[in-house]
């Protein structure tokens, strides 16, 4: 439905139309998800990103929709494939609200590229839906849809990182992690042994071990405290366990 019809005693009814609402996602089930939660305030269509779909054909994809906003999700990493995204709908004049896999304390260089590739607003995918409407609100009415200051920061870190050669090599090697992979060098990076992961996790000390073998191999380091350094290196926290979203 188009339009939701407004009715008052001293007035005839009004239409207004609904805002058009274009999802870019890499994953359906989250599409679908998300399409649930926003039908009804807005007029939603999502777009698959896909291995086999080039960025300009996502691009052209969401800008078929004539969309007032759209969502991008966003993860950390080598493909910056969401980041070419977001600038291709900024530069055709669509405003961007990305979601990110990660928290803003755990990645803020992340969200400030995010925001330097052309998102006004980030939620990290968690937000409560209250939250993500009431961004989206914002951006619909010109309103900024975050702090001013914080966006400064983030975009500053950001950029000062980019000029750090030892910073973006780590960042490229982790994000050829696995979900699982992150969050064990979290718990790494935070102080714990593959024992006190293995019990906190209920899995076999040996099933640890074997993850940490992979992540080693990925961020070609030949220890533990090699891995820690390379995370380090790339800005992760060390004083708590990394976010990881499903």
């Amino acid at each position: 439905m188009d339009t939701i019809v407004c009715t008052s005693s001293s007035a005839r009814a009004t239409q207004r139309r609904l805002p058009r609402l274009v999802i870019v996602e890499e994953h359906t089930a989250v599409a679908d998800v998300l399409d649930a939660g926003l039908w009804g305030r807005y007029r939603v269509r999502s777009v698959i990103a896909t291995a086999q779909r080039s960025v300009a054909a996502t691009v052209a994809a969401a800008r078929a929709a004539r969309p007032d906003v759209a969502i991008v999700a966003v993860r950390p990493g080598p493909f910056i494939d969401a980041e070419l995204v977001m600038s291709g709908l900024r530069a055709a004049g669509v405003p961007v609200v990305a979601l990110s896999t990660v928290d803003l304390d755990d990645d803020p260089v992340h969200w400030g590229r995010c925001l330097l590739a052309g998102a006004l607003g980030l939620l990290p995918k968690s937000a409560d839906l209250a939250d993500l409407t009431r961004m989206l609100d914002r951006v619909l009415s010109d309103q900024p849809p975050m702090c001013p200051a914080l966006v400064s920061r983030l975009r500053e870190a950001a950029t000062r990182a980019a000029t750090d050669d030892e910073c973006w090599t780590a960042r490229n090697r982790l994000g050829c992690l696995s979900v699982r992979e992150r969050a064990v060098i979290g718990k790494l990076l935070s102080g714990r042994c593959p024992a006190e992961i293995a019990r906190e996790d209920f899995v076999a000390e040996a099933t640890v071990r074997t993850q940490i073998k992979s992540i080693l191999a990925k961020l070609e380091v030949n220890s533990q405290l090699g891995a820690v350094a390379v995370a380090r290196a790339a800005g992760w926290p060390a004083s708590r366990e990394l976010a990881v979203a499903s």
